[in-house]
């Protein structure tokens, strides 16, 4: 009888590994879930960072699900120093209605956010969250942030707490204490006049007055005595430059002016007669003007 139950033992411990019986033990110590609507996209973005709790033994997987028309756009692990780098995960992967991603934890905290739709109704806008609750979260929050041009904004449950940071509304929610398998739902409604998006509605804007003692900024008048001798070498050059080829060329017709003169003089001084009559004929002529001969030239 013992054979036969530690056979059974055996078996039940190979189909299920000691990960899986482990993954249904994990907790996690908080988790802050935070709606942006309409930030940077007509869309929700949903932005989730959780710690598990500290008995966790690492390297450990997590499995999360996520609506199935939802798009999962960042995994991150956070460092010691406190800033996100990439976390190793798998996935996403459909089931069901869900979509399942798994995160590989080598410490304690990290991060995911994707997008997910709205439901547009005229100016009306709604939209639902759903924790599935795989795991028990022993601090539970949610935040949202009031959209840009919103007229009215209603959670149910509703969140209480209201603050303000960098000019934007934050709606925040006591936290509660969610056992392994317990669902937290939140409901969302405002209504909203225009299109506008936080992000392109806030801008960039400088942290101090920008002027010409700005570090890093280029101003044209601490420059300008540097461009007005730079324009002036560049005349200097061109005209020296166009000195030298007008000099050039006019040495070149000069030396021809002086050829030419100097064949008409050669030729003008020249003596000719006419070979048949021996009368002198002028520098011009090809006959003679007494007998009609031809007149002979020297070849040059």
């Amino acid at each position: 009888m013992r054979k036969w139950f530690s056979i059974l033992v055996l078996a039940i411990f190979l189909a299920f590994p000691s990960s899986a019986f482990a993954q249904t033990k994990i907790t996690l110590a908080s988790m802050n879930v935070q709606l942006w609507p309409e930030y940077d996209q007509p869309s929700m973005l949903v932005i989730t960072d959780f710690t598990a709790a500290a008995n966790t033994k690492f390297p450990v997987d997590v499995n999360f699900r996520i609506p199935l028309d939802a798009n999962l756009i960042a995994v991150a692990a956070y460092a010691e120093d406190g800033n996100l780098i990439n976390a190793v995960f798998e996935g996403p992967t459909a089931s069901g209605e869900w979509q399942v991603f798994t995160v590989t934890l080598e410490g304690a905290r990290a991060h995911f956010e994707y997008y997910q739709p709205i439901t547009f109704s005229g100016n009306q806008r709604v939209f639902s969250y759903l924790w599935d609750g795989d795991y028990a979260v022993d601090a539970f929050d949610m935040r949202v942030l009031e959209p840009a041009d919103t007229s009215s904004l209603t959670t149910v449950p509703k969140l209480n707490s209201i603050s303000q940071e960098n000019g934007l509304k934050y709606f925040k929610g006591e936290s509660v204490k969610l056992a392994a398998g317990e669902q937290f739902t939140l409901n969302l409604q405002y209504n909203k006049t225009t299109d506008t998006l936080i992000a392109s509605s806030q801008g960039v804007q400088p942290s101090a007055p920008v002027d010409e003692n700005t570090p890093g900024r280029v101003s044209l008048n601490n420059y300008l005595p540097y461009v007005i001798g730079g324009v002036g070498v560049l005349l200097i050059a061109g005209g020296f430059v166009y000195y030298l080829r007008s000099g050039r060329s006019t040495s070149k017709k000069s030396r021809r002016r002086a050829h030419s003169t100097n064949t008409e003089s050669e030729e003008a001084d020249e003596e000719l007669y006419c070979p048949q009559c021996g009368t002198r004929a002028k520098p011009n002529d090809r006959f003679c003007r007494v007998c009609g001969g031809r007149i002979r030239r020297a070849e040059g």
